[in-house]
C-alpha cells in the first residue's frame, strides 16, 4: 500500500512539474514572439529606410546615345561598338505624345517594360533590332561572342540595364541582357555593377554562350534604351529611363 502512495505522489510531482515546465514554455515562446515582433519592427524600419534612400539616389550615364541614334550611315547606333553583331536596323521609333492606342503593339510592349505606357514619356527613342553570331567564328568558334558595347569607367557602383526583347537564337546574358528569358515580351534586363578598383574600366557587352554553333545559327534580339549609369537602380519595379550623360566637350547631356 506504501508503494502504491509514493507511486501515486511520484506522478503528481511528476504532472506538477510537467505543468511547471509547460509554463516555463509557453512564457518562453511568449518572450521569444513578443522579440521577434520587436526585432522585425526595427528591420521593417531599416528595409523602408533603405527603399526610400535607395529610390532618392541621383543617376548619370556613363555611357553615350541611350535613345540609340544611327551613325552617319544609319548602320549601326552612334557611338555604340558592334561586337559580333552580323546586321543592325531599326525597326520602330517610339515617339512621346502620340496617345497610347495609336502607338504600334511592340511600342506599347517596349514601354510598359518601364512602366511608360502613357501619352508623354521623357523622350522619343529607337528600337532597334540586331543579328548576332552565336561565337567569335572561324577558329575562335570555341570562345563566346559578344554583343554591342560602350566603354565606361567602373569607379563607383553602377547599373547595366536596357529594355530587350529576344526572337531567335542563343539567348545573351549579362550586363543590359542579364536576366533576359528566350521568346518572351519585352523586358527590363540589367545587372548591378561593383567597382573593381576607383582606377578600373569596363565594356558593357552581353555575351552570347553558343560555343561549338555554326555561324548560320544566329540570333536575334531587339534592344532600346540601354546605359551604364550611376548607382543601384531597382530594375525589378522597372524603374528605368532617359538618364542624363554626364557629358563632354562634343557631346550635350541628354543625347
Amino acid at each position: 500500500m506504501a508503494l502504491e502512495q509514493d507511486i501515486a505522489k511520484l506522478i503528481e510531482a511528476s504532472n506538477d512539474l510537467t505543468t511547471i515546465v509547460d509554463n516555463k514554455i509557453q512564457d518562453i515562446d511568449n518572450k521569444v514572439l513578443s522579440a521577434k515582433s520587436i526585432v522585425d519592427g526595427y528591420i521593417n524600419q531599416v528595409n523602408n529606410y533603405i527603399d526610400s534612400t535607395r529610390g532618392k539616389q541621383s543617376h548619370f550615364r556613363l555611357t553615350k546615345n541611350q535613345a540609340l541614334l544611327p551613325n552617319s550611315d544609319s548602320t549601326f547606333p552612334l557611338n555604340w561598338s558592334g561586337g559580333f553583331v552580323k546586321s543592325a536596323k531599326v525597326v520602330e521609333t517610339v515617339v512621346t505624345g502620340s496617345l497610347p492606342e495609336q502607338r504600334s503593339a511592340l511600342a506599347r510592349e517596349f514601354l510598359q517594360a518601364i512602366n511608360s505606357d502613357r501619352q508623354h514619356f521623357a523622350g522619343s527613342f529607337k528600337i532597334w533590332e540586331f543579328e548576332y553570331y552565336p561565337n567569335r567564328r572561324g577558329e575562335n568558334q570555341g570562345q563566346a561572342a559578344y554583343l554591342m558595347y560602350q566603354y565606361s569607367r567602373r569607379t563607383t557602383v553602377s547599373t547595366a540595364a536596357a529594355i530587350v526583347k529576344h526572337i531567335k537564337g542563343v539567348v545573351p546574358n549579362g550586363y543590359w541582357c542579364q536576366g533576359l528569358e528566350a521568346n518572351q515580351p519585352a523586358k527590363l534586363c540589367g545587372q548591378l555593377l561593383s567597382h573593381s578598383g576607383r582606377n578600373s574600366y569596363t565594356h558593357c557587352h552581353p555575351y552570347v554562350n553558343g560555343m561549338g554553333k555554326p555561324e548560320t545559327e544566329t540570333g536575334i534580339i531587339q534592344v532600346a534604351l540601354p546605359a551604364v549609369v550611376t548607382g543601384d537602380v531597382d530594375l525589378t519595379n522597372k524603374e528605368w529611363g532617359q538618364f542624363a550623360y554626364l557629358g563632354d566637350a562634343d557631346q550635350p547631356a541628354y543625347n
